[in-house]
């Protein structure tokens, strides 16, 4: 058994354990190592190195991933927005435990393996890739701007190929008018409002009577709500107009909801409120959480629409989501002879590449149509899935305005 002075600079034991105990940048650094003496040295020999590289701003990879969870999430909650932080704790929830507890551990061999085993567990490429995207997203902000680890080791990893993306689409003429009739008044009027808005699910949920310029008549989507946190302004449809207006004089109306349980009584009172334009039955602000999707979905059964497309193998082609009546209001603008430009400012895109790409796939029915006019040509002959597009008025029979000057949204 070897006496201290025989032991390495910086090594002290103490019982059966061997520790580091030395200094560096001005720090006492103590840690167990090892009952091997052996192996105690090179733990040593390492410690000493990472230690020196810290004080030349170098950092390496040991550090614990749980530890990094929370930091990142704590980050992410001032940052992002609620349903993003939510979407990675389910990630994190499921990706995390099959990882190594510490960075350092973490291989790209380790991932695949988490792949394959989701995979083969029926998980679709799709939702193993967010969970995959979600650690690789941690893991960039702790290299940069946290500087908490050295490297991204899924630096350079591809997600998997999606041979059958699910895709969703827009609702057909026949669609609108009977979702529209067949919904709940109160469930009626928010399908109508993400139709002549194209607002996406958070800006609507989130849209208060203070965001209504009532004098202008425009409905404007702050910075802080809107994806590209760039602000907008979009016209108030006649129909949408008459829904704001009953709206306003009918809020000071409100009750708070109940639930079956006290507990979820406390919960939805809570949550009332009279500033938010649409809410739930509850008077509570429309959330995924709340129920949108699913009185969507009740209200497509109600009006005998089918919500999901699979082919003879039952594999899915196609779906109809609440983010439907954007693709809805996109493709009604276009078929209706709005410029690209125009279409971009009232969805909202970021670059005027994003509505170009959707301009382009829903233009090529008009090609098809262009084509079939030419007097010296035999017709065409289109495909069963090409959609045609309304130009009358609302089914109630209000007739829309312009939501811009060369375009109008057509809903029956």
């Amino acid at each position: 058994m070897p006496k201290q002075s025989e032991l390495p600079e910086g090594m002290v034991k103490r019982g059966a354990t061997y520790w580091a105990d030395f200094r560096a940048g001005g720090r006492r650094f103590r840690k167990s190592l090892s009952k091997n003496l052996k192996t105690a040295k090179q733990l040593l020999i390492e410690l000493r190195a990472r230690t020196e590289r810290a004080d030349y701003g170098l950092l390496d990879n040991d550090f614990a991933v749980e530890d990094l969870r929370k930091q990142y999430l704590q980050h992410a909650r001032q940052t992002l927005k609620p349903g993003t932080v939510q979407r990675y704790e389910y990630s994190f929830d499921a990706i995390l435990p099959a990882m190594p507890k510490r960075v350092s551990h973490i291989t790209m061999a380790a991932v695949l393996a988490y792949r394959q085993k989701r995979l083969s567990d029926g998980v679709t490429p799709r939702t193993v890739n967010m969970d995959v995207q979600a650690l690789g997203t941690m893991l960039r902000w702790a290299v940069s701007p946290a500087r908490l680890i050295g490297s991204n080791p899924l630096a350079g990893l591809k997600p998997l190929r999606h041979d059958r993306p699910k895709e969703g689409r827009p609702l057909e003429r026949d669609e609108v008018k009977r979702l529209l009739d067949k919904s709940p008044p109160q469930w009626r009027d928010v399908w109508y409002a993400f139709l002549v808005t194209g607002m996406r699910k958070n800006e609507l949920a989130s849209l208060t009577f203070s965001d209504v310029d009532w004098e202008a008549r425009e409905i404007v989507i702050s910075r802080g709500v809107a994806k590209n946190h760039h602000s907008r302004r979009i016209p108030i449809e006649a129909g949408l107009w008459d829904i704001l207006v009953k709206a306003e004089a009918e809020r000071e109306l409100r009750r708070p909801g109940s639930g079956r349980r006290p507990e979820i009584t406390a919960v939805v009172q809570r949550k009332f409120t009279r500033e938010h334009v649409f809410v739930t039955t509850q008077n509570t602000p429309l959330t995924h959480g709340s129920g949108l999707w699913y009185a969507f979905s009740r209200c497509c059964k109600l009006a005998d629409i089918q919500t999901r497309s699979v082919d003879p193998e039952g594999r899915e082609i196609d779906h109809l989501d609440v983010h439907s009546f954007r693709r809805t209001f996109a493709t009604n603008l276009i078929e209706n002879g709005a410029d690209p430009k125009t279409v971009q400012e009232l969805l909202g895109h970021r670059t005027l590449a994003m509505t170009m790409n959707l301009y382009a796939k829903i233009r090529s029915g008009t090609k098809w149509q262009a084509v079939g006019r030419l007097s010296y040509g035999a017709g065409t002959s289109e495909p069963g899935d090409v959609l045609q597009f309304p130009t009358d008025g609302r089914p109630d029979g209000h007739k829309m305005p312009t939501v811009a000057p060369e375009a109008r949204v057509a809903l029956t």
